[in-house]
C-alpha cells in the first residue's frame, strides 16, 4: 500500500471510490429505506447468484496464479466507483438522448445506447488501474480476465438491488413481490451479463501487452455483447422470451470461445516458459515438464501417491502449483 500511495493510479482509483460511493449514498441508499422490506427479501437470491458466478470465474481461472486481493479490490470497484459513476453518468446520457432523439426511439434504445458505452468504459477504467498497480503479478490473459470478471461481478450486484428497488416501488401489490420477480429474473436469464463484458475488457487490455493486433476484438465484444443485451426485445411475451434466450445463448457460446482459445495460449506459454533460463533456475527439466496441461500435472501426482505415498502427491501439487505461480511473475 504504501508503494501504491507514490502511483497516480491508486489516487485516480480511490477518488473514483470516493465519488462513486457518493453517488450511490445519496441516490440509492433512500430507495433502499423505502423498500428495506423488498431489498431483504430479494437479497438472498442476489448473493446466491453472485457467489454462483464468483465460483464460476474461479474455475474459469487455469492459470494457477489467482491474486485474491486484486480480487477484491475489482468487485469493489464495480460495486461502489463504477456503479455510482454510471448511475450519475448514464442519467446525463439518457437526457441527452431524450432531447436529441424522439421520445419512441429515446425509451427504446436509450439504454443500449447510452448503457453499454459507459458502464463498459468506466468498469473497463478501474480494471485498467488495478492492472498498473499489480503489473508485476498480473501478466497471463486468464488472470486478467478474472479480474474483470469480478469487476463486473460487483457491478451486477449492486445493479441487481437497484433493479429490486425500482421494481419494489413500481409493483401496485407488493413490494416484496416486485423485488422478487425481476430478481429472480435477472439471476435466470441475466447471469452471464457484466461479469462476461468487463472480463472481455480486461482481456483486450491484457492482449495490448503482446499481441495488440487481437486487443481491439475483445474490446468491442465487451460493448457489443452489452448492446445486444440491452436492445429492445418487444413488446410480445412469446418474443421477448426468445430473444432474451438468443441473448444468452450468443454470449455463452463466445465465453466458450474466448475460453478455449485463453485455454489454448495459456498451454502454449507455458510449453515456452518451461524452455526458458529463468525457469531452469526453478527446477529440473523433468518436473518442468509436468506442468503445462492439467492431465500432465495429475498423472505427476499419481505416480509420486502411487510409488511413495499420498504425502508426497500432495508435495508434488504444491509444488507444481508454486511453479505455475513463479513462471507468472517472472516469465515474459
Amino acid at each position: 500500500m504504501r508503494a501504491w500511495s507514490r502511483t497516480v493510479s491508486f489516487w485516480i482509483l480511490l477518488l473514483g471510490f470516493l465519488l462513486g460511493g457518493f453517488v450511490l449514498v445519496r441516490d440509492l441508499a433512500p430507495r433502499i429505506g423505502e423498500t428495506a422490506v423488498a431489498v431483504a427479501a430479494a437479497l438472498p437470491i442476489i448473493v446466491i447468484a453472485a457467489l454462483l458466478v464468483a465460483a464460476l470465474i474461479w474455475l474459469l481461472d487455469r492459470s494457477h496464479a489467482q491474486i485474491r486481493s486484486a480480487w477484491v479490490l475489482a468487485f469493489g470497484w464495480g460495486a461502489i466507483g463504477a456503479c455510482g459513476l454510471a448511475l450519475e453518468i448514464n442519467g446525463f446520457a439518457l437526457d441527452a438522448l431524450g432531447d436529441t432523439l424522439n421520445d419512441p426511439t429515446a425509451t427504446l434504445w436509450g439504454p443500449a445506447m447510452a448503457g453499454p458505452l459507459n458502464e463498459e468504459t468506466i468498469k473497463g477504467a478501474g480494471v485498467a488501474l488495478l492492472l498498473v498497480l499489480y503489473r508485476d503479478r498480473l501478466r497471463r490473459p486468464m488472470q486478467i480476465f478474472a479480474v474483470g470478471a469480478f469487476a463486473g461481478l460487483g457491478f451486477q450486484v449492486v445493479e441487481n438491488i437497484s433493479y429490486a428497488t425500482t421494481f419494489a416501488l413500481r409493483d401496485a401489490q407488493s413490494d416484496v413481490q416486485g423485488a422478487l420477480m425481476v430478481t429472480a429474473m435477472r439471476a435466470l436469464f441475466g447471469f452471464q451479463s457484466h461479469w462476461v463484458y468487463t472480463g472481455f475488457f480486461a482481456l483486450g487490455l491484457a492482449l495490448l501487452r503482446y499481441r495488440a493486433g487481437l486487443a481491439p476484438v475483445p474490446l468491442l465484444l465487451s460493448y457489443l455483447l452489452h448492446f445486444w443485451w440491452n436492445s429492445p426485445s418487444g413488446e410480445q411475451p412469446a418474443l421477448i422470451l426468445v430473444l432474451v434466450l438468443a441473448k444468452c445463448t450468443v454470449v455463452v457460446l463466445v465465453l466458450g470461445l474466448a475460453w478455449l482459445w485463453m485455454l489454448r495460449e495459456q498451454r502454449r506459454w507455458l510449453y515456452y516458459a518451461i524452455s526458458t533460463p529463468v525457469a531452469a533456475t526453478l527446477a529440473p527439466p523433468g518436473e518442468l515438464a509436468t506442468l503445462p496441461t492439467r492431465a500432465q500435472r495429475v498423472g505427476s501426482q499419481a505416480y509420486m501417491r502411487h510409488y511413495y505415498g499420498p504425502a508426497y502427491a500432495e508435495v508434488t501439487k504444491q509444488r507444481q502449483r508454486w511453479l505455475l505461480r513463479e513462471l507468472t511473475y517472472r516469465v515474459r
